[in-house]
This record gives C-alpha cells, sequence and structure tokens, in this order.
C-alpha cells in the first residue's frame, strides 16, 4: 500500500488511504461511473482532495461538483490545504473562474455556462460530492435500463436525449462526456439512496468502497449513536405517512404531503406541549444542542412556544445564506441550543456540539434520516472543548414511529441498530443463535460485532441468497455485497408492500403433504377468512412449495428462508438442515412453529405469495 501525504495531510491509513487506492486502480481499469460510500465523519472531502490533486499532478485536469456551495466550500479549502491550486465556479460563493486545471463547482451555475466558460474544456474526471442527488434515470435510453458508459455516450447525442428535458446534471455529464467520452466519473456519498433504493445499477456501476456508520464508531472517529421513542401519550400519529417503498427519488416526502402533515400535527397543540416538555427535560441534562426536525413553519413555531425563550432559532429553506451562517455559529458557539427545521440541514453542515436530534415528523427517505442522525455523530473538536462542551453519544429521539415504519425494507446497521433498542424497550426482540446479540424482532442481519470486512455478525435473519457466489443478503438488495451480482426477486413487488395489521389473516392449520412428483412439500394453511367465487362462500387457503433437496439455488434458498422463519432454535433448525427426504421432512413437522396470522396474495399466475408472518411467541418474519 503506498503512503499518501500532501503538506502534512495523511490519510487515515484503515479506510481512507484503501478508498484512494480503490478509486486509482478502478479508474485505471475501467471507465464506467463508480461511487465510494462513506459515511458522515469519514472524511470524504479528504479522499476527493487526494484524488484531484493526483489528476492534476499527473497532467490532468478534474471538476468536482456539488449541489450546495457551502460543500464546494468545504472541498475547496481541503484541497488547498493538501497543495492543491484550484478554481472556484459558483455563484453563491461569488466566483466563476476556470483558470486552474482543478475546477469545483456548483451544479447550477456550472450548468448555465455549459456553452460559454466550459465549451471546449474537456476533463479528464469528474467527481461527485453527494452523488446520491444525481437523477441519473435521465442518462438513461429507454429501451436498456443496464447501459454501459459507451452506450449512454450513444444516447447523449441524439435527438431524443436533447428532447427529453434532461436534468442539470444530466446535461453537465452529458456535455462533458460528448467533450471527451473517457471521462471518469467517481461518486462520493454517505447515504447511496435515492429514496428507497440502492443507487448501484443503471448509473452508477459499482461501489469502490464502503464505510459504515458504526465501523466509524468503533474506530473512535464519531460517537455512538442511541435512540429513544415516545410511547403512546409522547408520539404523534402519522400512521398515513409512509416511506413509498417504490419511490427513487433522493427526495422526502412532497411539499404537499409536509404541508398536510404539519396541519394534522398543529391541530393537537396541547400534544406538542407535552412532547416538548420531555424534550426539554431530557436535553437540559445534555451537554451541547439540540436540532429538531418538524413538518412546516407552523410547526416549527408551535414547537418553539414550548422552548425556554432565547434559547432557539428556525432555519428553514428561505432562510438567507447570511442569517443562516449566523445561526449556525451561534448553534456552534453554545448560544443557541435548540435548532428547529424541516429539512434543510442535511449536508454541508458541521455543528460537533450538536448531541440530539428530535424527529418530530416522518421522514420518507433513507437518505434524509441517515443524514439527520449524522449531524449529531461527529466528535468534538479542540475549539468545542474549549467551550465547555462535552460529548459521549448522539441521542436521536423519534415521537413519530418513523423507524418502525421503514420496518424491514434496510439492511441498515443503523436502523437495525435503532429497532434493536425498541425492541428492547418494548419487549420484543430475538436473540441471534450465533453470537447471542439482542435484535430487534424486525431485524434483517444480527448487529453484532465480527472480525470481518465489515465487522458485523454475518448471521441473517432473514436474506436473500445470491445465486453466483451463495452469499447472504438482505432481502432488499439489488446487489450481491461479495460479487455484486444483480439480485433479482419476482415477488418483490408483492412483499415490499407495507403491511397493516388489517392484511393479517388468522391460520386456522398448519398442513403438511408431498407434491405430486414427490419432489417437494406442499405447505397448507386453511384460514379463518372467506372469499366469494360465483356467488358460492368459500374457506381462504394458502399453499406453499417447497423442494429442501434440490440443487437449483433458488430453491435452496427459498426453503432455507422458510427454515428461518418458522424454526427459532438453533438445534432445531440444524436438525432441519440435516434432514435428507421429503417424508422426513413431513414427519418431522412438529419442529416448524405455526403462524397465527399471514399475509396471503395470488399472483397474476395463481400461485399464493405468504410475505409476512406472525407467530405466538410474538415474533413476526418472512
Amino acid at each position: 500500500m503506498n503512503i499518501y501525504k500532501y503538506n502534512e495531510i495523511e490519510l487515515r491509513p484503515e479506510y481512507q488511504q484503501p478508498i484512494h487506492d480503490a478509486t486509482l486502480n478502478h479508474m485505471r481499469a475501467s471507465q464506467e461511473p463508480s461511487f465510494v460510500s462513506a459515511s458522515v465523519g469519514a472524511g470524504k472531502t479528504i479522499n476527493i482532495a487526494f484524488i484531484a490533486r493526483h489528476v492534476v499532478d499527473a497532467g490532468g485536469r478534474v471538476l468536482v461538483l456539488a449541489r450546495q456551495g457551502e460543500l464546494i466550500a468545504q472541498n475547496t479549502k481541503m484541497a488547498r490545504l493538501c497543495g492543491l491550486k484550484c478554481s472556484i465556479y459558483s455563484a453563491s460563493l461569488g466566483s466563476t473562474s476556470t483558470f486552474y486545471p482543478a475546477v469545483f463547482g456548483t451544479e447550477g451555475t456550472v450548468v448555465r455556462s455549459l456553452n460559454s466558460d466550459f465549451k471546449d474544456k474537456p476533463f479528464n474526471v469528474i467527481l461527485i460530492d453527494e452523488s446520491h442527488q444525481l437523477p441519473w434515470e435521465d442518462l438513461i435510453p429507454a429501451n436498456n435500463n443496464n447501459p454501459t458508459l459507451a452506450q449512454i455516450v450513444d444516447y447523449i447525442k441524439t435527438d431524443k436525449f436533447a428532447e427529453s428535458e434532461p436534468n442539470q446534471y444530466a446535461q453537465i455529464i452529458a456535455h462533458f462526456l460528448k467533450l471527451n467520452p473517457k471521462t471518469r466519473i467517481i461518486g462520493y456519498t454517505g447515504s447511496p439512496y435515492r429514496g428507497v433504493k440502492d443507487i448501484i445499477g443503471g448509473f452508477w456501476k459499482n461501489k469502490l468502497y464502503d464505510v459504515q456508520t458504526m465501523y466509524l464508531v468503533g474506530l473512535g472517529y464519531l460517537v455512538p449513536p442511541v435512540f429513544g421513542f415516545g410511547d403512546d401519550e409522547h408520539k404523534y400519529d402519522l400512521s398515513q405517512w409512509n416511506p413509498d417503498k417504490n419511490e427513487n427519488s433522493a427526495s422526502d416526502f412532497s411539499a404537499k404531503e409536509l404541508q398536510a402533515m404539519s396541519r394534522h400535527i398543529t391541530k393537537d397543540k396541547s400534544l406538542t406541549g407535552v412532547i416538548m416538555e420531555e424534550v426539554v427535560n431530557i436535553c437540559e441534562s445534555r451537554s451541547g444542542g439540540a436540532m429538531i426536525t418538524c413538518a412546516g413553519v407552523k410547526h416549527c413555531e408551535q414547537v418553539s412556544e414550548f422552548l425556554p425563550r432565547g434559547s432557539w432559532a428556525i432555519i428553514t429553506g428561505t432562510t438567507g445564506a447570511k442569517k443562516r451562517q449566523q445561526i449556525l455559529n451561534e448553534c456552534r458557539s453554545g448560544a443557541i441550543k435548540y435548532i428547529l427545521q424541516i429539512g434543510c440541514l442535511t449536508t454541508g453542515v458541521n455543528v460537533p456540539p450538536w448531541s440530539t436530534s428530535v424527529i418530530l415528523r416522518r421522514i420518507g427517505s433513507l437518505t434524509l434520516l441517515t443524514q439527520l442522525i449524522g449531524r449529531i455523530l461527529r466528535i468534538l473538536e479542540p475549539e468545542d472543548e474549549k467551550n465547555g462542551f462535552t460529548k459521549t453519544d448522539g441521542l436521536v429521539l423519534d415521537y413519530t414511529d418513523t423507524f418502525t415504519s421503514f420496518g424491514d425494507i434496510y439492511g441498515n446497521p443503523m436502523l437495525d441498530s435503532a429497532l434493536a433498542q425498541k425492541g428492547t424497550w418494548e419487549g420484543k426482540s430475538q436473540d441471534c443463535p450465533t453470537c447471542n446479540t439482542k435484535n430487534s424482532q424486525y431485524a434483517v442481519r444480527c448487529i453484532g460485532h465480527a472480525d470481518n470486512l465489515d465487522g458485523r455478525c454475518e448471521y441473517f435473519f432473514q436474506f436473500s441468497m445470491c445465486f453466483s457466489c451463495d452469499t447472504q443478503n438482505a432481502p432488499s438488495a439489488r446487489n450481491c455485497r461479495k460479487c455484486n451480482a444483480i439480485l433479482i426477486d419476482p415477488t418483490k413487488a408483492l412483499k415490499n408492500k407495507a403491511y397493516s395489521d388489517a392484511d393479517y389473516k388468522e391460520v386456522v392449520s398448519m398442513l403438511w403433504s408431498k407434491t405430486k412428483a414427490g419432489d417437494g412439500v406442499c405447505v397448507t394453511y386453511p384460514l379463518n377468512s372467506i372469499y366469494t367465487e360465483n356467488g358460492i362462500e368459500k374457506q381462504e387457503v394458502a399453499k406453499e412449495y417447497y423442494k429442501p433437496f434440490s440443487k437449483e439455488r433458488h430453491e435452496q434458498g427459498r426453503w432455507t428462508n422458510f427454515l428461518n422463519a418458522h424454526i427459532n432454535c438453533y438445534r432445531f433448525k440444524s436438525n432441519a438442515r440435516a434432514m435428507r427426504s421429503i417424508d422426513q421432512v413431513i414427519q418431522s413437522n412438529a419442529i416448524f412453529d405455526k403462524p397465527t396470522h399471514i399475509t396471503h396474495r395470488i399472483n397474476d399466475k395463481g400461485f399464493s405469495i405468504v410475505s409476512r408472518r406472525k407467530f405466538l411467541s410474538g415474533r413476526e418474519s418472512k
């Protein structure tokens, strides 16, 4: 491993240096757009600066892009500390220079000058900070959802692309790819999601490195997150607003939805008062400030009525840059303890004394939720400690059941940790059979620690098997975490539906039989529900078919999922895996727990889809 140092600034050997090496190796070997996933606090600006300087030192030109001027200011500052002479192209920062071969620019300013200042100025490398914000769909031809970069270049030269009115980022990328089809494009993000989907796929082809929050906590670069949840008397009922599992956007709930949410919340001012009384009591004993996320301006104003006079400020999307910076400086000094916002303090904000995040409205995007948590996990800097601040953790208070609303659609360590703490608090948890760590009843993967690449226990309570390398992945994963193969689940659209109690149907019994061919088992669930067919009432019955001893990997994966769902005892699970015949499986059916309730649908081919199961112990699984 090469050692890199610029002006006494060194890459952290645990992960920043490997990120740098992986990025250089990729750019030498491939032209496909790829990204680095690195949590808040990982120091993405340092990696961006080191790659930018490497490109310039090698005689190339590099463009660093971000949506906000604050991010460009941070990236430029770090690049200059690393000895890189660079130009800033951002109207909000008061500079539109392209003099140096390294240009750091904001999306909105650069796009307006493509046919003037950037008309004949190609770049060898484009680095995009907060790359999850790139709406890449406009760059993808309609008849090819997984194109190569060469196919993207062909498409952007067509009239069809021009007529599609592409977004700003797409216009920028198209412009520079036309000037130089071999331009390397590298993204950096701490939340590699767009809405509820991983960004890897149509445009971003590879994840070059992954630095997760809990890994940084273990290294001491972030404080650990801890979670608290409102009880029935300290909680807004926002169950009508849930994350859209099919949404392909980096955005949160729409402005219209947030307005409706705000109206709903502010109708009950007394409930806001009860919640805020608890928040103030908790925060009074905590050093540092609290960031409070509300549903709208009126909600912010209502919340402020229950805060100590002179202790708070409100920042919205309309707050001017100077006023915003003044408020953030007062937060940093401790003059302001409570900052109220709607969703505008996510990136480009660094206030280490913040130690509490209060969620007072539903969050619709994992990107935003991850960023909100990340704001309070930064460790204190020397000047903060001189000001008397102390910080041992970051406390997240959820008064909206936001974490529960996401359920198990992610294999995200921070969500898993939050739900595990909620499960322990409510007495609804499950032990990992491998390491005995307590996990949430919603857990996808055990949150326990292990000595492996990502530092996590390898046990999955629910998983999708990769048929290429036999690696277990979270059910929601689009690509294998080991070999990057595309994972396809033909019933995903049905399984990802958000289920309510009304969707569950009571199971009368659980019956076992051989399939007609004799090579499989049929599990039948007569249900306590009636449906009408041709005017005749009939009892609803769900049927599932499994081939436990098939050599087909997808059949093996389905059977393993069934075992994990219906057997909660490690010894019984081992016994089930040791069975060698269908007769033996049926004769041993007593070791399989009968669900009390299941969700049941019939797909367009007439087959039963059982997506969720509840058991007598209160456990739920797929």
